[in-house]
Protein backbone atom coordinates (compact mmCIF):
# COMPACT_ATOMS: atom_id res chain seq x y z
CA UNK A 1 0.00 0.00 0.00
CA UNK A 2 1.34 3.45 -0.93
CA UNK A 3 2.05 5.83 1.91
CA UNK A 4 -0.15 8.89 2.14
CA UNK A 5 0.73 12.41 3.13
CA UNK A 6 -1.07 13.13 6.40
CA UNK A 7 -3.76 15.77 6.23
CA UNK A 8 -3.02 18.99 8.10
CA UNK A 9 -4.79 19.53 11.40
CA UNK A 10 -6.33 22.69 9.94
CA UNK A 11 -6.31 24.67 6.72
CA UNK A 12 -4.82 27.64 8.55
CA UNK A 13 -1.70 29.22 7.15
CA UNK A 14 0.94 29.38 9.86
CA UNK A 15 4.22 31.18 10.20
CA UNK A 16 6.84 28.97 8.57
CA UNK A 17 4.48 27.70 5.85
CA UNK A 18 5.29 28.73 2.26
CA UNK A 19 4.05 32.30 1.78
CA UNK A 20 3.13 32.04 -1.90
CA UNK A 21 2.32 35.55 -3.12
CA UNK A 22 1.30 36.82 0.34
CA UNK A 23 2.91 39.85 1.85
CA UNK A 24 2.46 40.94 5.44
CA UNK A 25 1.93 44.24 7.20
CA UNK A 26 2.22 44.45 10.98
CA UNK A 27 0.49 47.43 12.51
CA UNK A 28 2.76 49.20 15.03
CA UNK A 29 1.93 48.52 18.68
CA UNK A 30 0.83 52.13 19.12
CA UNK A 31 -1.85 51.60 16.42
CA UNK A 32 -4.35 49.66 18.48
CA UNK A 33 -7.62 48.40 17.05
CA UNK A 34 -10.78 48.61 19.14
CA UNK A 35 -13.38 46.02 18.19
CA UNK A 36 -17.13 46.49 18.53
CA UNK A 37 -17.16 44.20 21.59
CA UNK A 38 -14.68 46.45 23.43
CA UNK A 39 -11.61 44.26 22.92
CA UNK A 40 -8.51 46.28 22.03
CA UNK A 41 -5.84 44.53 19.97
CA UNK A 42 -2.34 45.59 18.99
CA UNK A 43 0.38 44.17 16.78
CA UNK A 44 -2.19 42.98 14.25
CA UNK A 45 -0.76 41.33 11.15
CA UNK A 46 -2.59 41.64 7.84
CA UNK A 47 -1.70 39.30 4.98
CA UNK A 48 -2.38 40.64 1.50
CA UNK A 49 -1.63 40.28 -2.19
CA UNK A 50 -1.39 42.91 -4.92
CA UNK A 51 -1.58 42.98 -8.70
CA UNK A 52 -0.77 45.78 -11.12
CA UNK A 53 1.25 48.93 -10.51
CA UNK A 54 0.31 51.82 -8.23
CA UNK A 55 0.51 55.11 -10.14
CA UNK A 56 2.32 58.21 -8.86
CA UNK A 57 -0.74 59.83 -7.25
CA UNK A 58 -2.20 56.52 -5.99
CA UNK A 59 -5.46 57.22 -7.82
CA UNK A 60 -5.70 53.76 -9.41
CA UNK A 61 -5.89 51.67 -6.22
CA UNK A 62 -8.76 49.21 -5.83
CA UNK A 63 -9.50 47.30 -2.62
CA UNK A 64 -10.94 43.88 -3.42
CA UNK A 65 -12.75 42.28 -0.45
CA UNK A 66 -13.20 38.54 -0.28
CA UNK A 67 -16.08 36.51 1.13
CA UNK A 68 -15.81 35.34 4.74
CA UNK A 69 -14.38 31.96 3.73
CA UNK A 70 -12.06 33.40 1.09
CA UNK A 71 -8.54 34.73 1.28
CA UNK A 72 -6.21 37.22 -0.36
CA UNK A 73 -5.42 34.87 -3.27
CA UNK A 74 -7.92 36.38 -5.72
CA UNK A 75 -5.77 35.79 -8.78
CA UNK A 76 -2.84 33.55 -9.59
CA UNK A 77 -2.01 29.94 -10.09
CA UNK A 78 -2.01 27.21 -7.53
CA UNK A 79 1.44 26.54 -6.17
CA UNK A 80 3.54 26.47 -3.06
CA UNK A 81 1.63 28.44 -0.43
CA UNK A 82 -1.57 28.47 -2.51
CA UNK A 83 -3.08 25.00 -2.98
CA UNK A 84 -5.79 26.32 -5.34
CA UNK A 85 -5.88 28.95 -8.08
CA UNK A 86 -7.16 32.42 -7.26
CA UNK A 87 -10.87 32.49 -6.49
CA UNK A 88 -11.49 35.24 -9.09
CA UNK A 89 -8.84 34.16 -11.58
CA UNK A 90 -11.23 34.81 -14.48
CA UNK A 91 -11.91 38.43 -13.43
CA UNK A 92 -8.63 39.86 -12.08
CA UNK A 93 -5.69 40.25 -14.42
CA UNK A 94 -4.39 41.97 -17.55
CA UNK A 95 -7.27 42.70 -19.95
CA UNK A 96 -9.91 41.20 -17.62
CA UNK A 97 -12.87 42.89 -15.90
CA UNK A 98 -10.57 44.18 -13.15
CA UNK A 99 -7.75 45.06 -15.51
CA UNK A 100 -4.40 45.05 -13.72
CA UNK A 101 -2.89 46.99 -16.61
CA UNK A 102 -5.09 49.88 -15.42
CA UNK A 103 -5.71 49.21 -11.72
CA UNK A 104 -3.52 48.47 -8.70
CA UNK A 105 -5.52 45.80 -6.89
CA UNK A 106 -5.09 44.98 -3.19
CA UNK A 107 -6.82 42.04 -1.51
CA UNK A 108 -6.21 41.51 2.22
CA UNK A 109 -7.15 38.58 4.41
CA UNK A 110 -9.71 39.51 7.03
CA UNK A 111 -8.90 39.88 10.72
CA UNK A 112 -9.85 36.57 12.29
CA UNK A 113 -9.32 34.63 9.09
CA UNK A 114 -6.88 31.77 8.88
CA UNK A 115 -4.70 32.65 5.91
CA UNK A 116 -1.98 34.83 7.40
CA UNK A 117 -3.80 37.70 9.10
CA UNK A 118 -4.09 37.68 12.89
CA UNK A 119 -6.65 35.06 13.84
CA UNK A 120 -7.30 32.08 16.13
CA UNK A 121 -4.13 30.26 15.02
CA UNK A 122 -1.95 33.32 15.77
CA UNK A 123 0.04 33.50 19.00
CA UNK A 124 -1.72 35.27 21.86
CA UNK A 125 0.47 38.16 23.10
CA UNK A 126 0.14 37.07 26.75
CA UNK A 127 1.54 33.56 26.45
CA UNK A 128 2.60 32.91 22.83
CA UNK A 129 0.11 30.03 22.49
CA UNK A 130 -2.50 30.15 19.72
CA UNK A 131 -5.50 32.33 20.54
CA UNK A 132 -7.84 29.45 19.73
CA UNK A 133 -11.22 30.07 21.36
CA UNK A 134 -9.77 33.14 23.12
CA UNK A 135 -9.77 35.05 19.83
CA UNK A 136 -12.31 37.87 20.10
CA UNK A 137 -15.48 37.97 18.05
CA UNK A 138 -14.98 40.30 15.10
Amino acid sequence: MASRTPLPVSGAWRSGDPVGQRRFFTFPDDRKMALDNGTVMSGIVTAFETWGTLNADASNAVLLCHAWTGDSHASGRAGEGHPTPGWWESAVGPGLAIDTNQWFVVCANVLGGCQGSTGPSSPHPDDGLPYGSRFPVV
